[in-house]
């Protein structure tokens, strides 16, 4: 089995976290527990993961390959997700805890306030796409 499918993916999801929390740090939100539990953030790592896996795949098996088109589903699927789904969940959160706030101080102790920010914008996930692109297809060149 070529474990490269599974390496590569995990070193730009892995290195992508990394920029991810140094953007955030630029930003002034540096907290190292963000590198595994975060959602949202420069680039998007979940896009990376799957663009790499995608371009990993048309590199070694053809862009014309049928496991090529499945990947590049999952891709896009991951993507919509991200911007979409995840984008309305923060919207949510952002009404809840608006309306938890305005509770009294008593009532509010026993609830929690949601993160915030969840989904990603355009210009993350284009991050995400270009970092995971660029990265395989270097990871690829030296044959890892």
């Amino acid at each position: 089995m070529d474990l490269s499918y599974i390496i590569i993916p995990i070193i730009v999801l892995i290195t992508s976290q990394i920029i991810k929390l140094l953007t955030d740090g630029i930003k002034g939100n540096f907290d190292l527990q963000n590198i595994f539990i975060s959602y949202g953030g420069m680039p998007s790592s979940h896009t990376a993961l799957t663009v790499s896996l995608t371009t990993l795949i048309g590199l070694r098996n053809g862009f014309d390959n049928p496991l090529f088109a499945v990947a590049l589903v999952f891709a896009l699927l991951t993507m919509r997700d991200a911007v979409a789904f995840r984008g309305l969940l923060g919207k949510q959160a952002k009404v809840f805890n608006q309306l938890v706030k305005r509770l009294k101080a008593d009532e509010q102790k026993n609830l929690p306030l949601f993160r915030e920010q969840m989904g990603h914008s355009i210009f993350e996930i284009t991050g995400g796409i270009i970092w995971g692109i660029g990265l395989t297809i270097i990871l690829a060149w030296l044959q890892f």
